[in-house]
């Protein structure tokens, strides 16, 4: 497999662990949290727990601009 398409699954690996953690706990702070990938899930799902992840990670950045 491509290094490109490993890194690409990998972040939505990562990615999903942070939308399972926040559909169990509620602690996300943008809201339109998407569903948790399954096997065999598409693209379009896996770009939206990339997107997901991206918009909350940017979010702690605006809200503690000094860490």
């Amino acid at each position: 497999m491509p290094l490109d398409v490993v890194l690409r699954a990998d972040a939505s690996d990562v990615a999903d662990q942070l939308v399972l953690h926040e559909r169990q706990y509620g602690t996300g702070t943008t809201g339109d949290i998407p569903v948790v990938l399954t096997k065999g899930c598409t693209d379009s799902e896996r770009d939206a727990v990339r997107t997901c992840a991206r918009r909350e990670w940017i979010a702690t950045q605006e809200h503690w601009p000094d860490a």
